[in-house]
């Protein structure tokens, strides 16, 4: 299992991606913290790597002497350079982020999930699923296309939730069809969205009963599923400083880029 008594920030500048399913984090990290960040669309990303037969260092910004390191999606689309686990590297990032060694990391992404158990600084157990977007990213996008509003005005509804049980990207506009024509208020199903959310991170989370759960991925921008996990779950939920950067940032610390 991975392990780190301290984190630091490196040295010198490095750079990080963390190729999601949906987007493309770019970190790059030196001694005074973050020093430059962006969010790329990931087919574009990949696509143009694959033409190109490598990735070009120049068309992202980046100085060829900083040292490079990636994790997630698209490993065959950047050859010569250096990748490592997505638990490694959002454990790293989530280390350095809380400064914690006693914690459980939830992370939702676009279309998948990770739970991190992580004790005394190590990765005791995780979980995770690349197979079922519930409760994701593409899950609330979905809704809140459904719903004819944006992900802002979704992200601040928890009051009066009405029940919904289905956190299925596809199958879930059913039951939200089916709350809209039984005449639940707008803000009310909104909220249910959201507390089914919260749910699913419940089940995924329940066999470690967390005391402290650190959000990262793009779902821990959505103000009211934290809200909502805090209250379902019953611990304190901390979402670090750059939650949707979690995995580049831990590329950042990996200390034998290239």
């Amino acid at each position: 299992m991975c392990s780190a008594r301290a984190m630091a920030w490196p040295p010198e500048p490095r750079a990080g991606l963390d190729l999601g399913s949906r987007t493309v984090k770019l970190c790059v990290a030196g001694p005074q913290g973050v020093l430059h960040s962006r969010l790329l669309e990931a087919v574009p990303f990949v696509l143009a790597a694959r033409c190109n037969g490598s990735l070009d260092p120049a068309a992202l910004d980046l100085d060829p002497a900083w040292p490079l390191t990636y994790t997630g999606y698209g490993r065959a689309a950047l050859s010569g350079v250096q990748g490592i686990s997505e638990i490694r590297a959002h454990f790293r990032g989530a280390l350095l982020q809380t400064g914690l060694g006693d914690f459980t990391l939830v992370e939702l992404g676009g279309q998948d999930s990770k739970v991190i158990q992580v004790e005394g600084g190590r990765v005791m157990d995780f979980v995770t699923n690349d197979r079922c977007a519930a409760g994701t990213g593409r899950y609330l996008e979905n809704m809140a296309r459904l719903l004819g509003v944006e992900l802002g005005d979704l992200a601040a509804c928890h009051e009066d939730p009405v029940e919904i049980n289905n956190t299925c990207a596809t199958f879930g506009e059913t039951e939200i069809l089916a709350r809209l024509m039984e005449g639940a208020p707008l803000a009310s199903i909104m909220a249910g969205v959201n507390l089914s959310v919260a749910r699913r991170v419940a089940q995924m989370v329940r066999r470690y009963r967390p005391r402290t759960l650190v959000f990262c991925g793009g779902v821990a921008l959505n103000q009211a599923v934290v809200e909502l996990c805090g209250r379902v779950i019953g611990c304190r939920v901390l979402v670090p400083p750059q939650p949707q950067l979690n995995g580049a940032l831990g590329c950042c610390l990996e200390p034998d880029a290239i």
